[in-house]
């Protein structure tokens, strides 16, 4: 056997005299080959950002094929599948991408100025940006701006459909193009994930882009909004604005007259019905003063806008009282008690009330509306309709029902009723309808207030429908000259109005009037004096408090059903039938909501009731006793012991006859 040369390797493989180590893997040699390519690659990587909502992958490889040959092109998008507003550009060379650089950078495309760099890593974008950090004291504050990027930089955007897009997005794009430079990674460490973070689609890169939403967000809530003031004339209030309108729909019209921070159209609080006014904040006074001075060109849906400059709330306050004062006195019709007592659709009141109801306050409603058009008629302080009365009521019973609901009796109680006169009704078909009259109009309000959509008068699918009477100025009028004409045939009356001309010719003459004699108290008796004027003094103290109780009646008694309390001095404001119709479909939505969930509410009551059924606790078996088998086996016994032939005696026991082997049961 020869001996082991120095030279020859050993069986692990190993040169002597060389120190031993691992073998170089040829395939890991190849892959840190390719990488260290695609990192040369990767140099020639450009981030463009503030490009077009509208670009794709086509037009932006028509656009930056123009300085080179492109390996790669990729838009970054959110998850909802939105454009963040930049994307990635991989050239072949280093001088294809400056080139591109130089001539792309700061130049539009579709219509906007696009800006393009060098793609850097994360750990480079974030050590370039720790040095930028300063404390939140001395940061500028940030503020929410309606303008999508292009607008910040300067140029405006041809189309407007880019300019729809909301202050969300704009944050979103700020986010985006300050996360864009994260999804390239140019160290060795995150080599073989480099591409996967280039992606916009990982989880990681995704979660790390929702906390720095977050953070951004919090800041902008943490940091006071400083908004321009009325008096510096940025705000207009405008109306005259379509009910169809939106928000979004308003805000793009008055785009073209400068930059809008916010644009909000007025509601009602129940309903949620556009109020036809709304209000529109411009960042610059000039840009509302061009909206104040626009024309018949501002027009919105086919409508044209009435803007005026906004007011504060004590200039509002201020013209309201001169108003007031202005307009007080000339309401002789009445007319803010109209809407006392009307139901809303959405409101407490019209909880419970039945489509049907809701149907007949609707049309009373419209008929009202009609009806007040003519300047003679009036509504009456002091006098009620009730609608919604049973057949079977006559004036005697809707006297009784008023007096126990209310506590006043009427000095007048009338149920209309037909002229036709039948053997089933002698005084006339009752037509469901009738009136209530009141001595003062607090006793009326306070009547109303207690009978109207009551459900315990007549029951909750049949209330009664109460509101203010409207009389015809005409026919009242000659209902006072009847009055007249029966006080001037009263004798007592014509004495009255002859001691009132003596009054008026003495106090004409200078003379002191003399009182109408009265039955007085002796004057030397001082006892009697004193209780003659102590129960003058009760009497007035007790009609002095039945006034304010009246009064407190008449403005405390409202409940959930009552409906609306109408104040004196407001304008007349009532419904239109558009407004009436939208009202009673959603009424009518309420009711059948309300049928389904009783509908429920009994399918899972029986089902509970069937199931506490079902699920009976187990009952013990009872032992059936036969009563008879002993008898039977008894008298079994009789018989097997009796087959010799002898008798049974006693109540003994019976001997059993002895069997055989071949006896068989």
């Amino acid at each position: 056997m020869k001996p082991l040369i120095d030279t020859e390797p050993s069986a692990n493989g190993n040169v002597p005299g060389i120190k031993s180590g691992k073998r170089r893997n040829p395939f890991n040699t190849q892959r840190l080959k390719e990488e260290k390519e695609r990192r040369q690659k990767k140099r020639a990587r450009l981030i463009v950002r503030n490009i077009s909502y509208k670009s794709t992958d086509e037009t932006l490889r028509e656009h930056f094929g123009q300085w080179g040959t492109l390996e790669d092109v990729q838009i970054l998008k959110r998850g909802d599948g939105k454009l963040v507003g930049c994307a990635f550009v991989q050239y072949e060379t280093i001088n294809q991408a400056t080139k591109a650089i130089a001539h792309a950078n700061g130049k539009e495309m579709l219509g906007r100025k696009v800006f393009v760099d060098w793609a850097i890593g994360k750990d480079e974008y974030a050590a370039k940006h720790l040095k930028d950090d300063e404390p939140a004291d001395k940061k500028p504050k940030v503020e929410l701006k309606e303008e999508t990027g292009d607008e910040e930089n300067g140029v405006g955007s041809a189309d407007e459909d880019e300019d729809e897009e909301k202050p969300e997005m704009e944050i979103g794009d700020e986010v985006g193009n300050d996360s864009v430079a994260e999804h390239d990674d140019d160290d060795e460490e995150e080599e073989e994930d480099d591409e996967a973070e280039a992606d916009d689609g990982s989880d990681d890169d995704e979660k790390k882009d929702k906390k720095e939403l977050k953070a951004k967000l919090e800041n902008l809530k943490q940091e006071k909004h400083i908004s321009n003031d009325v008096q510096q004339g940025c705000t207009v209030f405008i109306k005259n604005v379509p009910f169809d309108a939106e928000d979004a729909d308003l805000r793009k019209v008055c785009r073209k007259f400068g930059v809008v921070n916010y644009a909000i159209i007025n509601r009602e609080s129940v309903s949620g019905h556009s109020k036809g006014t709304a209000f529109v904040k411009f960042k610059a006074k000039e840009s509302a003063d061009l909206c104040l001075q626009a024309g018949t060109e501002f027009t919105l849906l086919n409508d044209v806008l009435d803007p005026h400059p906004a007011l504060s709330r004590d200039e509002i306050k201020t013209k309201q009282t001169k108003d007031s004062k202005d307009d007080a006195g000339k309401d002789s019709r009445n007319l803010y008690l109209a809407r006392e007592g009307l139901i809303m659709a959405n409101s407490k009141a019209a909880d419970g009330v039945s489509a049907s109801d809701m149907a007949r306050r609707h049309e009373l409603e419209q008929v009202k509306t009609q009806v007040l058009k003519n300047l003679n008629r009036f509504v009456s302080r002091n006098r009620l309709s009730i609608h919604n009365l049973p057949l079977n009521y006559d004036n005697e019973k809707l006297k009784q029902m008023a007096t126990s609901y209310t506590g006043f009796r009427p000095h007048e109680c009338r149920v209309m009723r037909e002229q036709k006169v039948t053997p089933e009704h002698p005084q006339g078909k009752s037509k469901g309808f009738g009136f209530l009259s009141f001595d003062t109009h607090q006793r009326a309000l306070a009547a109303l207030r207690k009978l109207n959509n009551n459900p315990t008068i007549f029951g909750t699918q049949h209330r009664p429908i109460v509101a203010f009477s409207i009389e015809d100025r005409a026919v009242h009028r000659i209902k006072e000259k009847r009055n007249e004409r029966s006080k001037q045939n009263n004798p007592t009356y014509k004495s009255k109005l002859e001691q009132r001309k003596e009054r008026r010719e003495q106090q004409r003459k200078g003379q002191k009037p003399t009182k109408p004699t009265t039955i007085a108290p002796q004057n030397d008796n001082k006892v009697k004096l004193q209780k003659h004027i102590k129960k003058l003094e009760a009497s007035r103290a007790a009609k002095a408090e039945g006034k304010k109780q009246q009064q407190q009646m008449a403005s405390d008694v409202q409940g959930d059903y009552v409906g609306t309390a109408a104040k004196p001095g407001t304008s007349l404001r009532m419904r239109s039938k558009k407004k009436i119709m939208e009202q009673a479909s959603e009424h009518m939505k309420r009711v059948k909501t309300e049928k389904r969930k009783q509908k429920n509410k009994k399918i899972r009551e029986t089902h509970l009731a069937e199931r506490k059924a079902n699920n009976r606790p187990k009952q013990g078996r009872k032992n059936e006793k036969d009563d008879l088998r002993p008898l039977i086996n008894k008298y079994k016994n009789m018989i097997s012991g009796n087959e010799g032939g002898g008798g049974v005696t006693g109540g003994g026991k019976v001997k059993k006859p002895k069997r055989t082997k071949w006896f068989t049961d």
